[in-house]
């Protein structure tokens, strides 16, 4: 078989059917593999757009892929990437490359910087394995060793594939299984602990994260607190890893910044069980949560933490099915909180905030996917209620949405895909729905113009360089062949979703916000600002 036949029969055993990308030069071997692998070719509009979409498909489908060119193509591309990295999204990048053959240190070739192993080495940073192919013999176990690290940890990986390998014929891969992290006595160890902390606690409660999306434990998770009977919040990253509307979901801990109730059930708490959550600024509402190390256990894809106590040979997925198979654990009573109830209609000034309102309304958690970019639209969807959520809630990069929107339309088709997109995220990559267009998917996109970076503004106050020059988005989307319409109340909002839901094109609604900005975001801005203003030197 040919190395790249290969690479790409790889992705297709792993559930992928969609490989994002831009053709190159040192590419177009690999691309002639790609459409001859029964995979669908996603031409995206620019590098940093496959890189987001390649992102937001991993999330969903476990795995996504993407195919650039050497220099021009992946390095354009490093910083959806690092996003991935931060993240955990199992995305792996595939890029062409010189020839073997004829290379020499001192040749300046088109799209090389430094040296052939500049790219190489960029990658390195920001995946958790990255290989060059340099010999048909060894290039399987090379391949293997991506895919399978990949899965792994679910960070990315990286496949640097020469012109003169992707069609050479591959020796036999060596198809080692998997290795396993269990150590047995470890996780005896663990679980008697755990078991232990969890009976001689008061008021335990679960504090899910991303990872439990990653390694596809949501319906044990689920399984688990039913078991349990214990209280769940979860991280901003974490967002609808557990049903919102589940009677034990208090909701969003971020600090003092998110869920007043998640907050309290959480300091209050003497057994934190922090199941594939991260702690970073933002999820801690900047550092204001106050939990005590050693209340936690806390278990990831690397280890499990009990206390001050750490076991990297145990690890998240270890311990979630221990917990369901064991009996030892004894079962609570949480009562839960009463849903709070949610009006038919609403008027007022169109924010962030009304139109999280207004999409609780308008939307069928069960049948549709919510995308956001960052800025305020991310912070406001805190109180969206929703079964799939995706949006960068750690990383931070402006330009996720319409790339993920895209993806994550191909990726579960049978849902309706909306995305909520900030005016300065659009700017970045809302060419996007051209690539929309091209394949014949009706994503909605709502942008919240307010023709400013206002997240900024709200922590800096205005400046001449935080103005953005408004654009006419529903012109914008009716040249790319989409449609949309111009909204600057909630009665003409829930007017134009109406149109959006049922369009057989993708429908762009341009909702000109007021300056309000939402109460999450407002904390938060304000604890940055505070931050900042100690940070400054003193003027004297």
């Amino acid at each position: 078989m040919r190395v790249g036949d290969y690479l790409f029969e790889q992705f297709k055993l792993r559930g992928v059917g969609d490989i994002f990308g831009i053709p190159g030069d040192f590419a177009l071997p690999l691309y002639q593999s790609l459409a001859e692998s029964g995979l669908r070719v996603v031409v995206n509009t620019h590098e940093p757009a496959a890189g987001f979409a390649a992102d937001a498909y991993a999330r969903i489908r476990g795995l996504g892929g993407v195919v650039v060119t050497f220099g021009a193509g992946g390095l354009n591309m490093v910083n959806p990437i690092a996003e991935a990295y931060a993240e955990k999204s199992p995305v792996i990048v595939v890029s062409g490359a010189p020839e073997i053959r004829g290379r020499k240190i001192d040749t300046l070739l088109h799209h090389k910087v430094r040296t052939f192993e500049t790219q190489l080495n960029v990658y390195r940073e920001i995946t958790g394995s990255a290989v060059a192919l340099s010999d048909s013999a060894t290039a399987g176990e090379a391949i293997d060793h991506v895919f399978e690290t990949t899965m792994r940890t679910k960070r990315p990986g990286y496949i640097e594939v020469p012109r003169d390998i992707a069609f050479a014929e591959m020796g036999q891969s060596p198809r080692r299984a998997p290795r396993s992290r269990r150590d047995p006595a470890a996780l005896r160890e663990v679980m008697r602990e755990v078991v232990a902390r969890l009976n001689g606690s008061s008021h335990p409660v679960v504090y899910a994260g991303v990872e439990i999306q990653r390694f596809g434990l949501r319906k044990k998770l689920i399984a688990l607190v039913e078991r349990l009977g214990l209280p769940v919040v979860t991280s901003i990253e974490g967002k609808a890893v557990f049903p919102e509307d589940d009677p034990h979901f208090v909701g969003i801990y971020m600090g003092h910044i998110g869920s007043e109730a998640a907050m309290r059930t959480v300091e209050n708490s003497d057994c934190v069980l922090m199941l594939g959550a991260f702690l970073t600024d933002v999820s801690t509402g900047i550092y204001t949560a106050k939990v005590d190390r050693s209340r936690v256990v806390s278990a990831s894809a690397e280890a499990v933490v009990v206390g001050y106590h750490t076991y990297t040979d145990v690890v998240l997925t270890d311990l979630v099915e221990h917990l369901l198979r064991s009996r030892a654990a004894r079962p609570r009573s949480f009562a839960g909180q009463p849903p709070r109830p949610q009006a038919s209609w609403r008027v007022g000034a169109l924010t962030s905030t009304a139109i999280i309102e207004e999409l609780n309304t308008l939307l069928d958690p069960s049948r549709s996917m919510v995308v956001s970019d960052v800025g305020d639209c991310l912070y406001a969807a805190i109180d969206l209620k929703a079964e799939n959520f995706l949006g960068p809630g750690y990383y931070n990069s402006m330009g996720f949405g319409v790339p993920a929107a895209v993806a994550a339309q191909l990726a579960v088709p049978e849902k309706k895909v909306v995305a909520l997109v900030g005016d300065g995220a659009f700017q970045m990559t809302g060419m996007e729905l051209s690539t929309a267009k091209a394949l014949g998917i009706s994503p909605i996109i709502i942008v919240l113009k307010n023709s400013r970076y206002a997240t900024l503004e709200a922590i800096a106050g205005k400046k001449p360089y935080f103005d953005l020059e408004p654009w006419d988005h529903v012109a914008i989307a009716r040249a790319l062949g989409g449609d949309g319409a111009r909204v600057h109340t909630r009665s003409g909002f829930r007017e134009a979703f109406a149109h959006a839901q049922s369009s057989q094109t993708f429908f762009l609604i341009e909702a000109t916000v007021a300056p309000r900005m939402s109460s999450v975001w407002a904390r938060l801005a304000q604890e940055v600002r505070t931050m900042s203003e100690r940070a400054a030197p003193s003027r004297r």
